[in-house]
């Protein structure tokens, strides 16, 4: 036993000894600068020094300019008809014509007037097509103290000119401002070029907002639209009550289907082959969270609870007539069907059914 363990020691410190006086070299990573040896009679080669970084330079400049730490201002074309060019040097934006700007020029006239009106600042046309103008003074402010005893303290005011340029066609037209005049309350140096241009661009970017937001309201008035409803009272081929519609029979067999759960009309079955659906109806109850978000109550058809059926049929001028019977197939009356009209032309417009 002594003798494995007296091995074991033996064995280890052989192991260690192999790194303890383990000799070789580490590899240096210090660059070392090579001499080149030309022998006698050989042509020293180029060396060009094209890659040779150079000492810096400091920046030259005025005494009393300072270099802006500031990002560039940028003209930010938030409206949908609105485009930048490239390498624009103007605080200039271009629109074009869509189906929200309707005719370009009164269109953007009307927002850069709305605009300024909002603000309570004078805009006064200054040729005869309209299409130049001079704000009166805007004036700014820095806001001091906290809480109660903040203040307003005018710092400066300017005077800007827009003007709109057209193209001939009549799809696009560019905007730019340009700033006209700037004065100080307080003593203070001139603006410098930079300064300039983000006076400008930043009352073109107010404006520009003013376009967009009108065209998301547009837009919105566009979507909410009620769609024309062609469903009126009338008689089917067979001399009974029915609701007819200038949709033809297919049209009016797949739009039916988007009414019947705002009716409450579940579908038992149906035959396509004789457009006939089978369906019953069930009283909706308002019910307790309804009533408590205060929306409108369900709909509810002039009809018992119990099976129905809504059968189509062609008519002339390729309409549909849409009847209504009960579950023996015997025809509702005509009171009956007309109650159902104003229902289903409630249903029509909140599901954007084509009838």
């Amino acid at each position: 036993m002594q003798k494995w363990a007296n091995g074991i020691i033996a064995v280890s410190v052989l192991v260690s000894g192999c790194s303890v006086f383990d000799k070789t070299p580490t590899e240096s990573t210090e660059l070392k600068k090579v001499n080149l040896q030309i022998p006698a009679g050989m042509a020293t080669p180029n060396q060009p020094a094209i890659y040779d970084i150079p000492a810096n330079q400091p920046v030259q400049t005025d005494s009393k300019e300072q270099i802006s730490k500031r990002s560039p201002t940028l003209v930010l074309a938030t409206a949908t008809s609105s485009r930048l060019e490239e390498e624009e040097k103007l605080a200039r934006v271009w629109f074009e014509r869509n189906d929200l700007t309707g005719e370009l020029t009164p269109f953007v006239t009307e927002q850069l007037q709305a605009f300024f009106q909002q603000q309570a600042i004078e805009l006064k046309q200054t040729d005869d097509a309209g299409l130049r103008y001079e704000t009166g003074w805007i004036k700014r402010s820095e806001t001091s103290g906290f809480l109660f005893w903040k203040s307003e303290d005018a710092v400066d005011q300017v005077r800007f000119q827009i003007e709109l340029a057209p193209r001939p066609h009549g799809r696009s037209l560019s905007m730019t401002v340009t700033l006209l005049e700037h004065q100080y309350f307080v003593p203070g140096e001139q603006l410098n070029a930079v300064q300039i241009k983000a006076n400008e661009v930043n009352l073109l970017n107010r404006v520009i907002n003013q376009v967009a937001v009108t065209e998301v309201a547009k837009a919105r008035d566009l979507r909410a639209q009620v769609a024309e409803v062609s469903l009126a009272p009338g008689i089917d081929k067979a001399g009974n009550a029915a609701l007819i519609t200038e949709q033809p029979l297919d049209v009016t067999w797949s739009q039916l289907e988007l009414l019947f759960n705002d009716l409450n009309l579940s579908v038992t079955d149906f035959d396509r082959s004789v457009y006939t659906y089978y369906l019953n109806y069930t009283k909706p109850e308002r019910g307790f969270w309804r009533t408590v978000t205060l929306r409108d109550a369900p709909l509810q058809l002039p009809i018992e609870n119990g099976d129905y059926r809504i059968v189509l049929s062609r008519l002339a001028n390729n309409h549909t007539a849409i009847a209504w019977l009960d579950k023996t197939g015997e025809p509702l009356s005509a009171d009956i069907v007309n109650s159902i009209y104003e229902p289903m032309v409630t249903a029509i417009r909140a599901a954007g059914a084509e009838l």
